[in-house]
């Protein structure tokens, strides 16, 4: 007879659920590992290198050691603009002309870039006065050398030059006089030539002029300084020339 102890099969159940929680408990901390596992984060390279330190864990290391990283200095714009050379010659444009029939093509030549200067102002590219009173810094009164000096224009050194036009058939200019101040020619239409000296009076009148469009030019002739403080167009009309009635 086999003297061994019978297995007792009531004992199957309790230990098939033990294993299925042993199972059940392993799913369930997977699962949750898997959940609380931190997302990957997308990681740019720079160009850049950044300085680390040795912790010391490598043997004779007793002090951290920080390596020196080369670091690129910036490159400094250029403070000043380039300059852009444009060509002394350029070609000429031709434009052909685009009615049949039409002559030789029309040759336009562009100046010269760099030999362009701005154009000088002369009493001949403004328009002349008229009759009325202008002060000392009128626009149509071009001066040369002449500066400011409170309400008239004043000039210092001889050779400076006052240039205008009128039209009308006289001309007056008013001045402040004084015992100290110098002289001034004044030409009109380069045929009429007066000498003023400004060390008395203070008002000067030409003769009658024929009626039309006149030009002046007021020259420093010498002495001490002298002055401009406005010029006087008058209204003069013209006087017709009487007719001699024949007698019976």
């Amino acid at each position: 007879m086999d003297n061994q102890p019978a297995f007792d099969r009531s004992l199957l159940i309790p230990i098939f659920i033990s294993g299925c929680s042993v199972i059940g408990i392993l799913l369930v901390l997977l699962i949750g590992r898997s959940l609380n596992s931190p997302a990957e984060v997308a990681v740019t390279p720079s160009a850049t290198r950044f300085p680390y330190v040795y912790l010391g864990t490598e043997p004779a290391i007793t002090t951290p050691l920080v390596e020196e990283t080369e670091i690129e200095e910036p490159i400094e714009a250029p403070t000043e603009d380039p300059i852009f050379e444009e060509p002394t010659d350029r070609p000429p444009v031709v434009t052909t002309p685009t009615r049949p029939g039409a002559g030789t093509p029309i040759v336009l030549t562009l100046p010269n870039a760099t030999n362009t200067s701005p154009a000088t102002l002369t009493s001949a590219s403004v328009s002349p006065l008229i009759e009325g009173i202008y002060d000392d810094g009128h626009q149509y009164i071009i001066y040369d050398g002449w500066q400011e000096g409170g309400t008239v224009h004043v000039s210092h050194e001889p050779g400076n030059t006052i240039s205008f036009r009128f039209i009308g058939r006289q001309l007056r200019l008013i001045y402040q006089g004084g015992p100290t101040l110098g002289q001034v020619r004044i030409n009109i239409d380069s045929n009429i030539s007066e000498i003023l000296d400004q060390s008395s009076g203070t008002e000067w009148a030409s003769d009658l002029l024929a009626s039309g469009t006149h030009s002046v030019v007021i020259t420093h002739t010498g002495g001490g300084s002298v002055n401009l403080d406005q010029v006087i167009i008058p209204d003069i009309p013209n006087t017709p020339t009487p007719t001699r009635t024949p007698t019976p």
